[in-house]
């Protein structure tokens, strides 16, 4: 079991159309198929309807102070500005928990972090070879208004998971084990993040064959990454320039005063450098809007072959059905090497 807490966010609606559809292809604005999703529940709604399941969770959002009030809730505290809170759970490669199971498990840990009372809706998907649910939580309570507190929210989840596991006679992750035990005794501890490159190119070179076209994206967004470390370095260069104008602008103005000398002098030759720096740092601008068109258009031809995702998801469901082996045979087939067996 791995639980996977994302960002938090403001719109009931935007979460919902991104959970409750398929992934948007590049260029797309919105999408309304939903072939990934294979059911949708809700938790402590009036309706099993989605649609007006998150409409729900919207007002009871906007109505916190009116819940407050009813509720005899003191209105304090800042103002809750992300009301939303999404996690998912996933279960290991090759598990197929039925839909009750993953119900069952998704309740437990919205207890487990003390939202068991909240509105919720919960989401599997079939777009991943392991099965995993999406939770879209609210934080502010129906009842009372209050706003969950999510700050031990990691913490609560990785130790209801040991104990998921621990719970079917099998630990999946020990490391997870230990670094509980750890924490029970006061240490902190935090498993480093891995970094995004990193993590692509982990897992393009699990299987080349169906994920190639992650060598030639995480190519490209390093060759991004440097152009956009370009354009900061002249972003900071130019805020500098101008400071270091401004001051040496104060004490021209000030050694003048000193000595009786015209201002109007100065300040007509600080007019000219600044044009000067101006012009300068336009000519820079426009050199590096330039890279990036040329930088664009590279990557559009270097992506061409690979844009093609419907061929790629339609390759992963065929490895994942048994229809298709590696280059290193396919234990389906027999084992690594040897051709499948031929029907009696």
């Amino acid at each position: 079991m791995v639980p996977a807490i994302t960002a938090g966010g403001r719109s009931f609606r935007g979460a919902f159309l991104y959970y409750a559809h398929d992934k948007r292809r590049d260029g797309e604005t919105v999408r309304l198929t939903t072939a990934r999703v294979a059911w949708i529940e809700t938790a402590n709604l009036p309706t099993g309807d989605p649609e007006r399941a998150w409409r729900i969770m919207a007002h009871t959002a906007l109505a916190q102070a009116e819940l407050k009030a009813a509720a005899g809730t003191k209105a304090t505290g800042r103002k809750l500005k992300h009301p939303v809170f999404a996690y998912s759970l996933a279960w290991r490669p090759g598990e197929r928990p039925a839909k009750a199971e993953m119900m069952e498990a998704a309740r437990a840990s919205l207890k487990a972090q003390g939202l068991e009372q909240h509105q919720a809706i919960i989401l599997c998907h079939t777009d991943e070879p392991q099965a995993h649910v999406h939770i879209i939580v609210n934080r502010v309570h129906p009842a009372t208004g209050k706003a969950a507190t999510l700050s031990n929210s990691k913490l609560k989840l990785s130790q209801w998971a040991e104990g998921y596991e621990r719970e079917r006679g099998k630990i999946l992750c020990p490391q997870r084990v230990k670094n509980n035990a750890r924490r029970s005794r006061g240490q902190f501890v935090r498993h480093p993040r891995t970094p995004r490159p990193v993590f692509e190119f982990a897992r393009a070179t699990g299987n080349d064959h169906l994920l190639r076209d992650t060598f030639a994206v995480t190519g490209q967004r390093q060759q991004d990454a440097h152009l956009h470390e370009i354009g900061r370095a002249i972003k900071r260069s130019h805020a500098r320039q101008w400071r270091d104008m401004e001051q040496a602008y104060r004490d021209a103005q000030r050694v003048a005063e000193e000595r009786g000398n015209d201002p109007a002098e100065i300040r007509a030759g600080f007019l000219d450098r600044c044009a000067e720096l101006r012009d300068t740092q336009e000519r820079q601008r426009q050199e590096l809007r330039t890279a990036w068109e040329t930088r664009n258009a590279e990557r559009r031809k270097a992506l061409a072959p690979f844009c093609d995702h419907e061929a790629t998801r339609r390759a992963g469901r065929a490895y994942r059905e048994g229809l298709t082996r590696t280059r290193y045979g396919d234990d389906r087939c027999g084992g690594p090497g040897r051709a499948a067996p031929k029907p009696d």
